[in-house]
């Protein structure tokens, strides 16, 4: 079976700020191997087996209401140094927002505010052009 056979349950997309900045992209570029090969792998993974658990992914802060969204980390190991993606899903994205080097045994909560401050941003954004894009097609 060829990578073109393979279907991924979720796609992996980077956050974006409003003004076109990629923070995880960003950082992934100024690793080097191994570390940015492994991550890379782990996402696909994640993209192709959705709905995993421990210890590939772990789900961290839950919301409701308006922002009724997870935010999830994919667990990397490079070496003997840890790292986490944070991550949330919409439909059938897997929107990274966050990488960062774990240095504790609990993932920091600044480490999860900041993420959750971007996946509240997105969820805005999208759902944004979302009416544009409803009000749009009523007017035709």
């Amino acid at each position: 079976m060829t990578d073109i056979d393979i279907k991924k349950k979720i796609n992996a997309v980077f956050f974006k700020t409003p003004a076109g900045h990629e923070p995880v992209k960003e950082t992934l570029k100024d690793l080097g191997r191994p570390t940015k090969t492994v991550v890379g792998e782990d996402i696909r993974f994640v993209e192709l087996n959705w709905r995993v658990d421990r210890p590939y992914v772990d789900r961290l802060r839950s919301g409701s209401g308006e922002y009724e969204k997870s935010v999830y980390e994919v667990r990397h190991t490079v070496e003997t140094l840890e790292y986490r993606t944070l991550f949330f899903v919409y439909d059938n994205l897997m929107v990274l927002v966050h990488f960062f080097h774990k240095t504790t045994r609990k993932t920091p909560k600044s480490e999860l505010d900041l993420s959750w401050k971007r996946m509240k941003e997105w969820v805005h954004e999208q759902k944004s052009a979302e009416n544009v894009a409803k009000s749009t097609r009523r007017k035709k």
